[in-house]
């Protein structure tokens, strides 16, 4: 699959749905999109940020907790590495195109909090409860 073919708009429905359930405090809409969010996920393939073959984390918090950053188009992903470039974050990052349980392992770590989809915009963090 190339760059070009990727495209998650229903997963940015679930993002925009997701904010304004949250902005409107109904508990039960959020946890049925965070259910639709699940399903979606284990289907559809992101943009994942990486360095050496390892995905990019970027800190989060003091206590060494971090996330790591997917993008949901072509779009997103430029729009991502401007923004990394605007913080000296950009070298020698790639991509890979993949399912968000390709990285198993980061699962299994404590301070992995989850992905961070489209850093430049959007922002929302798939929490790795949901992975």
């Amino acid at each position: 699959m190339k760059l070009d073919e990727i495209s998650n708009s229903e997963f940015k429905n679930y993002i925009n749905l997701a904010y304004m359930q949250g902005e409107n405090n109904n508990h039960e809409a959020i946890l049925k999109i965070e259910r639709d969010i699940q399903e979606y996920i284990k289907d559809n393939v992101f943009i994942i940020s990486v360095e050496d073959n390892t995905p990019v984390r970027i800190p989060y918090g003091n206590d060494g907790e971090y996330v790591v950053p997917v993008f949901t188009d072509k779009r997103e992903y430029i729009l991502g590495m401007q923004y990394f470039s605007l913080n000296v974050m950009d070298d020698n990052k790639d991509y890979i195109i993949e399912k968000l349980d390709y990285f198993k392992k980061l699962k299994q770590d404590p301070n992995f909090l989850g992905y961070l989809v489209n850093i430049s915009s959007a922002s929302y963090i798939i929490n790795t409860g949901l992975i």
